[in-house]
């Protein structure tokens, strides 16, 4: 099935699901368990950094006001995640990321519109809402199967 042919419902339905998965995976592994590239910490990290952007983005959409973005690589703002969250443990970022996951949900549920565009930072091109969720579901799902095979070797 395409982005395009994804109703809202399955959108939410698969993103909450994934991040229900990877909150459950993460706040039960070791913080350096590695997939090679990097720690289950850092990425999980990685995720309550983008997700708390995701809703702050997403909070000025719906109060129809431009979005605060902001510039940088994507290495470098997950490195500027890393460091941000190096003190919590996992299973605080775990509950995070489930927490947050609701808030977008709730926000998500109350945009009539998902053709607009939802930008996470500066350069970022235009990327309609339900493309948006869609990534954000693939990024989540793609690194929680990365740290599961890690943790089966």
């Amino acid at each position: 099935m395409s982005v395009q042919e994804r109703t809202r419902e399955q959108a939410l339905e698969s993103l909450n699901s994934t991040v229900a998965e990877a909150a459950a995976f993460f706040a039960t592994v070791s913080p350096v368990l590695s997939d090679g590239r990097q720690t289950a910490h850092g990425v999980l990290a990685q995720m309550v950094y983008w997700h708390e952007r995701y809703v702050e983005v997403l909070q000025a959409i719906a109060a129809g006001e431009a979005p605060n973005l902001i510039d940088g690589t994507v290495e470098m703002l997950n490195a500027a995640a890393r460091h941000r969250y190096a003190r919590e443990p996992m299973v605080i970022l775990a509950h995070n990321l489930a927490v947050l996951q609701q808030q977008l949900d709730a926000h998500l549920r109350e945009l009539p519109d998902w053709s607009v565009n939802f930008p996470v930072k500066h350069d970022s091109g235009f990327c309609n809402i339900n493309e948006r969720v869609c990534l954000i579901e693939q990024n989540i799902r793609n690194r929680t199967i990365a740290f599961k095979r890690a943790a089966r070797h």
